[in-house]
């Protein structure tokens, strides 16, 4: 099993130890801009001095791709690989539409106009297993998804493209590199506005963009 953990900071170390205590023969390469974190991690990893969306745009199109992305980074990591390698094509940034802020639980507003979203209203552990039918922390049934959620959004003149994170192991996350792929090759497919996506059953981010075709 191969991992690309994007962020070698708290939580891509934790991650990067929970991901080996799961898969004691996984391949992890942590990736970060600052050398220096790496300094202070005792996982036997494999460390790349990247931006970890340059490390994306860089790598992932090659035939060397890893089983999963694991993003420990505080930016919408898929829609910003989506905007760089969208060659021809521009991705025009649009606000998130307001009513969506009604449509989803705990909605929160993101410093650069994305829209947070997560069935909490409070902060969850970092060791959480995410299980299949209720919530980790109070025990009560999981009455939806958010990535379905996400997907089943009616909005006129949006198209909704969701990336679905998968758990990996306690409080880990991470998607497969054809999620990113096929995602990137469904937005190209249309012009016009599009609502981008990351989430698993209990969170999730989204930003809005317009496509158009490069003249």
């Amino acid at each position: 099993m191969v991992f690309w953990i994007l962020g070698g900071g708290k939580f891509g170390s934790i991650a990067a130890r929970r991901l080996r205590k799961r898969e004691p023969d996984a391949h992890i390469t942590l990736v970060d801009s600052d050398p220096e974190v790496f300094r202070e991690s005792k996982e036997q990893v494999d460390t790349v001095a990247e931006d970890g969306i340059a490390f994306l745009e860089h790598h992932l199109d090659g035939k060397s791709r890893p089983d999963w992305i694991v993003s420990t980074i505080p930016v919408h990591v898929a829609f910003e690989w989506i905007r760089g390698t969208l060659s021809d094509h521009e991705v025009l940034p649009l606000p998130v539409p307001e009513n969506l802020f009604l449509l989803l639980p705990n909605p929160m507003w993101g410093k650069n106009g994305e829209l947070y979203v997560s069935q909490a209203d409070f902060i969850c552990p970092d060791n959480c297993p995410e299980p299949f039918d209720r919530c980790f922390v109070t025990g009560k049934p999981r009455k939806t998804e958010i990535y379905r959620n996400l997907e089943q959004l009616k909005l006129p003149e949006y198209r909704s493209i969701v990336i679905r994170s998968h758990q990996l192991a306690p409080g880990v996350g991470g998607y497969s590199p054809s999620a990113l792929l096929s995602a990137r090759k469904e937005i190209a497919e249309k012009e016009g506005r599009v609502l981008v996506g990351t989430a698993c059953r209990c969170q999730g981010v989204v930003h809005a963009c317009e496509i158009r075709k490069k003249v």
